[in-house]
């Protein structure tokens, strides 16, 4: 398991640059989980004391709405990717969110946050690293919602696929894309139809894979001719 483990968390954003022997002892701490759909992996107010990075699957995180009628999707974490990090990072922290399994099983590996806290503070490499990936996901968090405000659905739903264009991807439902869109779940199903005629992408039982990488940024920049 420890194998596993270091080959997941030398392959993590968060960690990229770091070195393995930073990472080892990390790696002999690693708990494996295993989510089915709609399984819930921590919800919001719940107490931070987990760090979780998706092995395999997919993960949404996202916040309730006043009264609780309505949610809002603020990420899909896939393979690789640290789910709601920031907050393991304060001590005695409450999850800002919710986060619930997407795909049947989804599978993440779990790190006790106060000894990553300890891991990061006292190691150089691990600390450039992780305020990178913070950094990073920053800049990326104030991008979507410039593009929830000012762009439209074709760009922003663009946009999402060449996100997960590396791999075929199992998306949402439509209307979880739709939350995480900004949007309503009909209009998602039209624009992915659109995608799908143009040749744009293939699309088999909410699996997509991306065809055609060059239109798909022209149309996340909203331009067809640049």
């Amino acid at each position: 398991m420890t194998g596993r483990a270091e080959l997941l968390l030398s392959h993590a954003p968060v960690f990229q640059g770091a070195e393995a022997a930073d990472l080892d002892p990390l790696a002999a701490l690693a708990v494996f989980r295993t989510l089915v759909r709609g399984e819930h992996l921590f919800r919001e107010g719940d107490a931070v004391d987990t760090v979780y990075l998706v092995s395999s699957g997919s993960v949404r995180v996202y916040r309730l709405a006043r009264g609780g009628t309505r949610d809002l999707t603020l990420h899909v974490e896939g393979p690789r990717q640290l789910v709601a990090g920031v907050a393991a990072f304060q001590s005695r922290a409450e999850a800002p969110a919710s986060a619930v399994a997407l795909q049947t099983p989804t599978e993440v590996l779990c790190l006790p946050a106060d000894r990553v806290r300890e891991r990061v503070y006292g190691t150089p490499a691990l600390a450039r690293a992780v305020i990178t990936y913070f950094a990073r996901r920053q800049a990326e968090l104030l991008a979507r919602v410039e593009g929830l405000v000012f762009s439209e659905l074709g760009e922003r739903l663009a946009a999402y696929l060449l996100e997960h264009a590396t791999e075929p991807h199992l998306l949402p439902t439509n209307s979880e894309l739709a939350a995480l869109l900004g949007t309503v779940p009909e209009l998602v199903s039209r624009k992915l139809g659109e995608f799908y005629r143009l040749n744009l992408i293939h699309l088999e039982r909410r699996r997509v894979r991306v065809l055609d990488l060059a239109e798909l940024a022209r149309l996340a920049r909203g331009n067809r001719e640049g």
